[in-house]
């Protein structure tokens, strides 16, 4: 029967359809209907699940913002959820308000709007457009009558007002010729103080003059972003009162920018950060250890009234990442990276009136937008097998409340059993990885596995990029390893400047053999727990982690299949693909490009080097601002019979966005190593041209080989 219906799907073939513009569509209509967790019956955690958890705030949890706001009498919270709906293509947005105490369900006071993508620097190119979300925590007013936050209507990001009962439609409160970056309240609640970027559209309008002409090929191209020359140079914030009574609009004064522009006090080192006011004169805030170097654990400092200082310098104090003073009396407390290989998150209290600080939570999850709520730290926290949810954590005894889930139809999911190994690479550096199983896992049972990387923290979702479901993975019978990166070797951890890291790394590709260690050591605890057929693994990788898989299926015969969201660094790829000032800033730290040595020097790394020993099905999906530094990759292993395929997602950037190419890449990568590793095919017939494709390449399973599956969880 197997092998009939096999026939059958790769009989059929696909009809093109074109894409359809969600247009007035309600993205968030297909989650009205959602039931609640009292009715959802227990069941596996799919890749459907995945594409539509509700996030609030920026899905990537390493160094995510606040996403929420506590109404100024602390009874209310306001936030964003967003939800992908990978039929409109869009994005569910809808502002929220919900009381503190969690005694009241959730009140929606505005939804749609557009995505707000977030944009980041680059060297000089001040304005890179991002495949993440914008920093949107809604604004209480100072009397909490009205929350102000971003909304993003036919392409422009301007500054909207909501009544926080709901019962008043939302009303635009700005009009800015540019979008709104970020904005605060004054404090009579009257105005609005905006910051926007118009030098980003001047000189984007100025490089528009020249497309007549055509455009000289210098150092403002870098093809992976845009086919013509990119703003470069300081683009500087400007700052804006807007009247909300007339909607009049000057530009702001020094001491209403400052509502937006941290103050530092004269007194404050220059390179200190997080800078905090305290109750009666006191004050805090970060430093380094190591003024001198890029890279450095932080340290709290705390300045008395009388301007004597005190210093947390014991080890138990380092890696404080943000800190706040507690509502009650000279109490400070910080979030602090700390355990094995920096893999958990602590809260520190330290009170004046006592010597150190004593840890008042250990956690493996991640705690995310901290905020201090009376005798509570309000925190947006995900665990390995739990997503986001927002919890008050009691600043004194360190208990938890659950304040909002976004994600009840969540609470009966089924996932998969998650054992974090711990261990040292051959370099003596700390690395930790997550071990996923499946949630039926029988002791004695061995999967396949796939590898995901190069982070491993909070929900383990789809590894950085989001690309490989992690969970989803498990509940099809994969063991998934989630290997987190190791840190830097002692010398570039020493660097005094980016270029000084970069050659520590370059020397000898010392960086990519101590990921490989790391990773190699990680598998053998994996295999060493029985869990896992080392017969049958694959690696995916994405950004730093495609050059991790380039350099395994390179330097090693581990794997059986690769995936990679993003490729190649190879011999070409940046000369072609980044531009000339990443390939200058390159070609100075060791790389060589189109030279005498070439090839000697990317010997170890390149894959177009290495086709003759490289015999590895590798799949690859990437975003059309970057695909071409892979065709070099792409042509030679083709030419030369190899299994290789290449995707490429349109309007898509390094981190991709757009709801139905993220449950692309998912079904997709899943699909990939099912073939490969499992011998498994999705029975639907809109697959069918796919797996034709694939039963023709190099080293395929036959067709006898091939078991139908109908995309369902193995779960019983």
């Amino acid at each position: 029967m197997t092998i009939i219906l096999l026939a059958a799907a790769l009989s059929q073939t696909i009809v093109p359809t074109a894409y359809i513009d969600p247009g007035d569509q309600d993205p968030c209509a297909l989650f009205d209907e959602t039931p609640s967790s009292a009715q959802a019956q227990r069941s596996a955690f799919t890749l459907d699940d995945q594409v539509r958890i509700a996030d609030i705030g920026r899905a990537a949890p390493t160094g995510a913002p606040s996403a929420f706001e506590i109404s100024p009498d602390g009874e209310r919270i306001a936030f964003v959820v967003k939800r992908a709906n990978p039929q409109a293509n869009a994005y569910c947005l809808r502002l929220v308000v919900t009381a503190m105490d969690g005694s009241e369900t959730e009140t929606e006071i505005d939804r749609g709007g557009e995505f707000i993508r977030d944009d980041f620097p680059l060297r000089d190119f001040p304005a890179i457009m991002g495949g993440w979300d914008r920093p949107n925590a809604p604004r209480w007013s100072p009397d909490g009558a009205r929350i102000g936050y971003l909304k993003r209507i036919d392409g422009s990001t301007q500054v909207w007002l909501s009544d926080p009962a709901g019962e008043a439609p939302a009303d635009r409160a700005t009009a800015m010729p540019d979008d709104v970056d970020r904005f605060a309240w004054t404090a009579d609640g009257n105005g609005l103080i905006v910051q926007t970027r118009p030098g980003i559209r001047q000189q984007a309008e100025a490089i528009a003059q020249e497309a007549a002409r055509g455009f000289l090929f210098d150092d403002r191209f870098s093809p992976q972003f845009a086919d013509r020359p990119i703003p470069t140079g300081e683009n500087v914030p400007e700052y804006a009162f807007v009247a909300l009574g007339d909607g009049s609009v000057r530009p702001a004064t020094a001491s209403e920018a400052e509502l937006l522009v941290a103050h530092r006090p004269a007194t404050l080192p220059a390179q200190a950060r997080e800078y905090a006011a305290g109750p009666d004169g006191y004050a805090a805030w970060l430093e380094p250890r190591h003024p001198d170097r890029l890279i450095s654990r932080s340290r709290m400092a705390v300045m008395r009234p009388d301007g004597s200082r005190i210093s947390c310098d014991a080890e138990a104090c380092e890696g404080i990442r943000q800190l706040w003073w507690a509502a009650e009396g000279r109490t400070l407390l910080g979030l602090q990276g700390t355990g094995w290989a920096n893999s958990q998150m602590a809260i520190l209290r330290w009170d004046m009136k006592e010597g150190q600080p004593r840890s008042l939570l250990t956690t493996d999850d991640v705690l995310i937008g901290c905020s201090p709520f009376a005798n509570e730290l309000v925190c947006a926290r995900e665990g390995a097998a739990r997503p986001r949810r927002i919890v008050a954590i009691d600043i004194r005894t360190g208990a938890e409340r659950v304040v909002y889930d976004p994600n009840p139809d969540l609470a009966n999911a089924v996932f998969g059993s998650v054992q974090r190994l711990r261990f040292r690479n051959a370099y003596g550096s700390e690395s930790f990885a997550d071990l996923v199983l499946p949630p039926d896992h029988r002791p004695g049972q061995q999967h396949p596995l796939v590898v995901v990387q190069y982070t491993s923290d909070g929900f383990l979702r789809g590894g950085t990029g989001d690309e490989v479901p992690i969970h989803p993975l498990a509940n099809r019978g994969f063991a998934v390893l989630s290997f987190d990166r190791p840190t830097f070797s002692a010398a570039a951890l020493t660097a005094t400047s980016e270029e000084e890291l970069v050659r520590a790394n370059r020397a000898d590709w010392i960086d990519r053999r101590r990921v490989q260690s790391s990773l190699e050591i990680a598998l053998e605890l994996a295999i060493e727990t029985g869990a896992v057929d080392a017969r049958r693994m694959g690696i995916s990788g994405f950004s730093d982690g495609g050059s991790t898989v380039q350099w395994a299926l390179i330097n090693s015969d581990l794997f059986q299949a690769a995936s990679m969201g993003s490729c190649c660094e190879d011999m070409y790829s940046y000369p072609t693909a980044a531009g000339p000032r990443f390939t200058d800033f390159i070609r100075a730290m060791g790389y060589r490009h189109f030279e005498p040595g070439t090839e000697e020097f990317w010997r170890p790394m390149s894959l177009i080097l290495n086709v003759d020993t490289v015999d590895v099905p590798i799949l690859i999906q990437t975003g059309d601002s970057e695909y071409e530094g892979g065709l070099d990759v792409i042509e030679t292993y083709s030419h030369r019979g190899r299994a290789i395929e290449l995707y490429v997602l349109e309007n898509e950037t390094h981190v991709k966005w757009q709801p139905a190419h993220r449950q692309a890449i998912y079904e997709r990568s899943t699909e990939w190593f099912e073939f490969w590793l499992m011998d498994r095919i999705n029975c639907d017939p809109a697959r069918a041209q796919q797996y034709r494709r694939w039963s023709a390449m190099e080293g395929a399973p036959s067709s006898e080989e091939l078991q139908c599956f109908d995309g369902q969880s193995l779960l019983p």
